[in-house]
């Protein structure tokens, strides 16, 4: 019996026991510390923290948010934590073990103080593991893939800290006191610019690419234009030769050959849970180097050697904007590394410093204004079997339902509930953006940087106020076109001008009517009484753009006045060619001495005026060309192809047409950068008439010299203006831009470019132009010349200077002359 009460008992505390044993080996499974580690003095949240326990060497890296977890099976009695460019903190984390603040104290760290030992750098051996994984472990060259993130971008200021001393403070400088305190206490409740977005992206490698924005809220706004800048702020993938941050490349730290470039330092080891060596490498450029890099460290994963946290930023900051990037990698399925969020930090600066200063100034404190950018990438599926029919020219596209998503819908997709911070923001900035018409205010902007004021339902063409060239001297008048609050589908406009050097008046009607948005169909028609450049030749232009082939028409000396009427059809034929047809009908005079021979007439007849008719096509091919879509309509993110443009003419002997000639001209585009020589460009210009015909449809060389002008791309800058005469051309047209790869002395970066272009050309029959002078390009015309941009920064714009030497065939007797010298304009971001 009591053998039985012993079994009884035994039985009894079994389960006991072993239920305390499971809650003790559970205990001991999950040891777990949790917290946030900030910086010391900003309170920002530190990204990728190492962070050892026990003296073990093992641990884990805060994440992209300054968030760690810690998980082991051991007590935890010692946390260590290191940071390139901070103290190294060591502590006992006591009894609170979750949601603990670490504050981390910033260091003197100078790039110059790094001490390069000889010999074999541990770093290198690395490094080569990485390149040589690169192409497995980079997203993009997989198969495919899908995924869904939520973005979040806010703006808000960066305060300097308040004043230690406020007894002997100055009556000024209590006054500056206040409105700091008052900009602080508004940043303490709200954000300047709040805006997220959702968004569903398909890939197939090698480019089949579509993002759809199935969400967007915007504070105080509802425009589309945001989400393409977004979009922009950073490469997706660390891994290609070139890294993208709003729009400026910078070459890789992992690509080929980027030891020679590139100095790496074994900063840090650390094991993981899961037995893996973490390495924390940083990279700069070496001394001596110049290009176009950045700075910033890695970790790198032992498990085939990917990328698991990168942080980089330019190593030397140069337009607007400061911007430094964080990316965060995971090992998904056991198969790929895959990127799970992307940050972006943005800073305004002084473009006239490279330190971060400029942006808004409270009465003599500088105050910056920062941006802060986060993608949460989820539900990513690896190698799914998508349709290839999906995928178009359009990458990105917001959906027409994107604005008018409901607060059940985005807490189903945002990684944390928004801040009392947050919603603020929604509550203030709408209903200030409802009252400001802040988007009334945005299409303005829009409006004007596309040349044009908007004026109620009109939008007045800036151009079409002022202007200067050779032949009228100043022009003065009036021009635009309706807006879309007439009407988005059908548009009129016209203009009224007055050359003050040739003492006439111009003017010119035009109807535009949309037909189909999508397919981007329009019919427009056209009446002007004007002037344009004799021998001149145009190709498709897709958008009103500003480039530097602009300030040519400065220069331009002979003109005809024509009276023309034309019709077009605007569609886009194929997926990457947009065409136009075209009818046109016009009376023009040579408004310069000059006299046309008509061929075969007896007695000889000469004419300074004549009819033309003319029926044609323009086209432009542009292969693979992405573009951005919205309800506001289509903007294309370029190519990385060759653009070709193609015209046909045809001169015809219909409405009282008197000539009858061919015309095919030609233009091919290229712009690509290399890792040793920078951004080259290469345009192709050629021309061919069959037939004859005066000198207003022939070809007058495209020259651009005055002994001191504005540097014009795509013409010849030593060339006189209509110094020769063809109805056959070829021009190449190449430069060089170094960037910084030439030369760089602290601050004073100029971009260093060389440029060469050529040109030959033929006339069939000169004997058929009489009473001007001009000159056959058989022979072949050459010069080169240097333009060193950027010598002086002011705001977004550059300046520099240039020279251009003529050689060959066609030098002039006086040395002298074959010069021309240049004043350049370059815009930056």
């Amino acid at each position: 019996m009591s053998g039985t009460n012993h079994k009884s008992k035994i039985y009894l505390l079994l389960p006991l026991v072993l239920m305390l044993n499971a809650f003790a080996l559970k205990a001991q499974e999950e040891e777990f510390v949790s917290g946030v580690i900030v910086d010391s003095g900003t309170g920002k949240q530190l990204a990728f923290v190492n962070i050892t326990y026990n003296d073990t060497g093992k641990g884990t890296t805060s994440n992209i948010d300054g968030v760690f977890e810690l998980h082991t099976r051991v007590p935890v009695t010692r946390l260590k934590f290191s940071y390139i460019g901070y103290e190294t903190l060591v502590l006992d984390p006591g009894t609170k073990r979750k949601g603990l603040i670490i504050r981390m104290q910033k260091k003197a760290y100078s790039i110059d103080e790094i001490k390069v030992i000889p010999g074999i750098n541990p770093a290198h051996r690395i490094i080569d593991q990485v390149y040589k994984y690169r192409e497995i472990n980079n997203p993009e060259k997989i198969r495919s893939f899908s995924y869904t993130s939520y973005n979040k971008l806010y703006f808000t200021l960066d305060l300097p800290p308040e004043p230690g001393d406020s007894l002997h403070s100055s009556v000024d400088s209590v006054k500056k006191d206040t409105v700091m305190v008052q900009l602080q206490n508004l940043i303490d409740k709200q954000h300047l610019f709040l805006m997220e977005s959702v968004s569903k992206r398909d890939y197939i490698y090698p480019d089949k690419n579509y993002e759809n924005v199935i969400a967007s809220k915007v504070s105080g706004f509802q425009s589309p234009s945001f989400i393409l800048l977004a979009s922009q702020l950073q490469s997706f993938s660390f891994y290609n030769d070139f890294i993208t941050i709003l729009d400026h490349k910078f070459l890789s730290p992992i690509s080929k050959n980027s030891k020679n470039k590139y100095l790496f330092i074994l900063r840090d080891t650390l094991f993981t849970e899961t037995n893996d060596t973490l390495f924390i490498i940083s990279f700069q450029p070496k001394k001596g180097k110049n290009f176009e890099g950045l700075k910033g460290f890695m970790y790198v994963n032992s498990n085939m050697y990917g990328i698991q946290n990168v942080v980089a930023e330019a190593a030397e900051n140069r337009g607007l904007f400061k911007i430094k990037i964080q990316q965060k990698y995971e090992f998904l399925d056991h198969q790929q590394w895959f990127p799970v969020q992307l940050n972006t930090d943005i800073i305004l600066i002084d473009p006239e410093d490279t330190r971060p200063s400029h942006t808004a100034e409270s009465e003599g404190k500088k105050v910056k204004v920062i941006g802060i950018g986060k993608s949460y990438i989820q539900d990513i599926t690896l190698y799914p079997d998508l349709d290839y029919n999906k995928f178009n020219s359009v990458v990105l596209e917001v959906n027409k339902n994107a604005y008018y998503k409901n607060e059940s819908f985005w807490r189903s997709y945002r990684n944390a509930p928004l801040s009392s911070k947050d919603s603020t923001t929604y509550q203030v900035i709408d209903s200030l953006g409802e009252a400001e018409h802040f988007d009334r205010m945005l299409f303005m902007t829009k409006t004007l940087i596309n040349g044009y004021i908007p004026v109620s339902i009109f939008n007045i063409d800036i151009g079409s106020i002022l202007n200067y060239n050779s032949y009228e001297g100043f022009r003065l008048g009036i021009g635009g076109i309706t807006n879309d609050k007439l009407s988005d589908r059908i548009f009129f406009g016209g203009h009224f001008a007055y050359g003050f050097k040739d003492k006439e008046i111009k003017y010119g009607l035009n109807a535009k009517w949309v037909l189909s948005k999508k397919l981007e169909m329009d019919l427009q028609a056209s009446y002007l009484d004007d002037v344009r450049e004799s021998g001149s030749y145009k190709f498709y232009k897709t958008t009103r753009s500003f480039d530097s082939d602009f300030f040519r028409q400065f220069l331009i000396e002979k003109m005809d006045r024509v009276s023309l009427w034309e019709a077009s059809f605007g569609f886009r034929m194929f997926q990457y060619v947009r065409a136009r047809l075209f009818f046109s009908n016009s009376q023009t005079t040579f408004w310069y001495p000059y006299l046309y021979h008509i061929p075969g007439s007896q007695p000889p007849q000469f004419i300074n005026q004549g009819t033309f008719t003319e029926a044609g096509i323009r086209l432009r091919f542009a292969y693979k060309e992405n573009f951005f879509q919205s309800s506001q309509g289509r903007i294309s993110l370029g190519t990385k192809y060759p653009v070709f443009y193609g015209n046909y003419i045809q001169g015809l002997n219909f409405l009282n047409g008197e000539f009858n000639y061919s015309k095919f001209e030609f233009r091919l585009t290229q712009k690509f950068t290399t890792r040793s020589l920078g951004t080259t460009s290469l345009s192709i210009d050629a021309g061919i008439m069959k037939g004859n015909a005066p000198y207003s449809v022939m070809y007058n060389g495209r020259g651009s010299y005055k002994s001191f002008t504005i540097e014009t791309e795509n013409s010849f800058g030593t060339m006189r203006m209509n110094e020769f005469l063809s109805d056959r051309f070829f021009s190449f047209f190449f430069r060089q831009n170094f960037g910084k790869l030439l030369f760089k002395a602290g601050w004073f970066q100029p971009d260093i470019l060389l440029v060469s272009n050529l040109g030959v050309s033929y006339l069939s029959h000169p004997e058929y132009h009489s009473d001007i002078q001009f000159k056959i390009m058989d022979k072949g015309y050459y010069e080169s010349g240097i333009l060193i941009n950027n010598l002086l920064n002011q705001f977004f714009i550059g300046y520099g200077l240039g020279v251009f030497y003529r050689y060959g065939p066609y030098t002039l007797p006086k040395t002298i002359d074959n010069f021309a010298f240049k004043f350049t304009l370059s815009f930056k971001m």
